[in-house]
C-alpha cells in the first residue's frame, strides 16, 4: 500500500515538474517576443537629427512670436 502511494506522489511530482518546465519555456519565449516588439517600437518612434532640428526650429519660432 505504501509503495503505491509513493508511486502516485512520484508521478504527480513528475507531472508538475513537466508542467512547470512547459510554463517556464512558454513565458521565456513570450518575453523574447515582447522584447523584439519593444525594440521595433523604439526604432519606429526614434526621431532623426533632421526631424528633431525642424521641431526645435518650430518651437523657437513659436517662442519668438509670442
Amino acid at each position: 500500500m505504501k509503495g503505491e502511494r509513493m508511486n502516485f506522489y512520484e508521478i504527480m511530482a513528475t507531472v508538475l515538474s513537466i508542467f512547470s518546465i512547459f510554463v517556464y519555456f512558454t513565458l521565456f519565449i513570450t518575453t523574447i517576443q515582447l522584447k523584439k516588439e519593444l525594440k521595433q517600437l523604439k526604432q519606429s518612434t526614434r526621431l532623426t537629427e533632421e526631424e528633431l532640428e525642424k521641431i526645435n526650429e518650430r518651437l523657437e519660432k513659436l517662442k519668438t512670436s509670442k
